[in-house]
């Protein structure tokens, strides 16, 4: 076996660290055993928190270039590649804060979206680890690292919680919202930060501002509901077929399981330090009282609920850099959202796909590694921070908080005259229809093409490299 060309360190073993080190080994086929990846992962073993993934078309297309499909496909139902392009029911929106509910709109988009038990779908990926080129390492915290003074190309050293240290030649951090590699690279990336307002550029203190997570103002009850057990109280119950309003509802594991999400929101707290605990168990009761009022689905889906926990929703402040040196941030450590698009799984997945195929790109040498971080910076930074304020905006919308449609929090008789009614409806149908314009990247735009725009930036900034001797600092247009 030839010595690597490089190691490359993934710090944290969720679905962004486990998608990259997948992509590193079926993207390098013709430089195999060429990149040696080592997984350093906090917890004893590869542990997902949280029950749920929806997968929308863009990321099954990673997972179906990475050869992930079949062995994924197993865990949920999956269109076949004839009807892969149709269009199927994503879900329903319905207003169910009143005594009689009302369906008001479906989302019905090509393939629809995929639903996963997360601890299933983070095992699957686990399994497809190629151990000759990828070693695991558990109970590894990292607390800091340092990149080396005496020659640009020396390893960069590794912290450990634990009191080790260690070494790599590129450094990825997939250790989640609070990212602990986020947190020294800002700390490291700010002294070359020119602070010159002139230009444009970020000032030292703007830069830092963005690093720590914020409250985006809204807490969420999670529950799993065995399906049985809600099929005796009402067999014909929604939850049994598709997500609908906020409560936000899907099942897994082929139904056999529905994944509940209960969202309360203070819009006044959003961008504030949230108090307390972020994770807490708390009693059914709780949950409960937060829906009182709400149409009999409601009510019967919550007396199913057995165990629930509340999770504070927090969020990344848009990041002006997630790459420094030879240290990229990807997932929820470059680009943490709140989950009302369904995304974060999926935004982390994509980042793999294009920052696995810059370090498997020919052209890529330890020399070149910190000129790939910045192409792929400057792709998937920006559509991250877009999906962001995507996932943000949704949930005002979800929650008729958004000003164009905030009187729809009030209580209303469905069954006042049909003239009422109709406004009404009509009012709640634009609600879907914002819904859907606020969504449709989706659908409607292909991963293939921005990996191919990360390849072609790539590539010229080498070209120019070699003529001008001159590495790439910070992003430039990408079109």
């Amino acid at each position: 076996m030839s010595p690597p060309t490089f190691t490359v360190a993934i710090c944290g073993g969720g679905i962004a660290g486990l998608s990259l080190a997948i992509a590193l080994s079926r993207l390098s086929l013709e430089k195999k055993d060429h990149i040696r990846v080592d997984i350093y992962e906090a917890a004893h073993e590869f542990t997902e928190v949280g029950a749920g993934v929806v997968m929308w078309r863009r990321p099954w297309k990673v997972m179906k270039a990475l050869g992930l499909a079949e062995e994924l496909g197993k865990l949920c139902e999956v269109p076949s590649v004839q009807d892969e392009d149709n269009p199927h029911l994503a879900f329903k929106m319905r207003k169910s804060d009143s005594k009689e509910g009302v369906s008001f709109y479906d989302l019905t988009v090509p393939m629809g979206n995929l639903t996963f038990h997360r601890a299933e779908f983070l095992n699957c990926l686990a399994g497809q680890l190629d151990p000759t080129t990828t070693t695991s390492h558990f109970s590894k915290r990292l607390v800091s690292y340092s990149l080396p003074s005496s020659s640009p190309l020396a390893p960069i050293i590794l912290r450990f919680q634990d009191g080790q240290s260690t070494t790599c030649d590129v450094l990825v951090g997939a250790d989640g919202i609070h990212s602990a590699t986020r947190h020294a690279m800002f700390e490291l990336a700010v002294k070359d930060v020119e602070v010159d307002s002139g230009d444009g550029r970020k000032t030292a203190e703007t830069f830092l501002n963005t690093v720590d997570p914020v409250w985006s103002g809204s807490v969420a009850y999670r529950a799993i509901v065995a399906r049985d057990k809600l099929e005796k109280i009402n067999p014909n119950h929604r939850a049994m077929l598709i997500p609908h309003n906020h409560i936000i509802v899907f099942p897994i594991s082929h139904g056999r399981l529905i994944n509940v999400v209960a969202f309360c929101s203070w819009p006044d707290k959003d961008g504030t330090t949230f108090e307390g605990k972020i994770v807490e168990e708390c009693n059914r009761e709780e949950l409960i009282e937060q829906y009182v009022g709400w149409e009999e689905e409601v009510q019967q889906l919550l007396q199913c609920v057995e165990k629930t926990s509340r999770w504070a929703i927090n969020a990344l402040r848009d990041l002006p850099i997630s790459t420094h040196d030879r240290v990229a941030l990807m997932g929820d450590a470059a680009h943490a959202m709140t989950p009302h698009q369904g995304s974060g799984a999926g935004q982390a997945i994509e980042d793999a796909y294009i920052l696995g195929t810059l370090l498997t790109h020919p052209l890529t040498t330890l020399s070149t590694v910190k000129t790939a971080l910045k192409a792929y910076e400057a792709v998937c930074l920006p559509m991250g921070i877009d999906i962001q304020r995507r996932s943000w905006l949704n949930g005002k919308l979800y929650e008729f908080a958004d000003p164009r449609f905030a009187s729809l929090d009030l209580d209303y008789d469905i069954n006042e005259g049909t003239q009422q009614r109709e406004i009404v409806l009509d009012r709640l149908k634009a609600v879907g229809r914002a819904v859907i314009e606020n969504r449709k990247w989706a659908w409607t735009t292909n991963i293939e093409d921005d990996r191919e725009r990360a390849v072609k930036l790539y590539e010229k900034w080498i070209r120019d490299q070699s003529h001008t001797g001159r590495e790439v600092t910070r992003i430039t247009s990408v079109d």
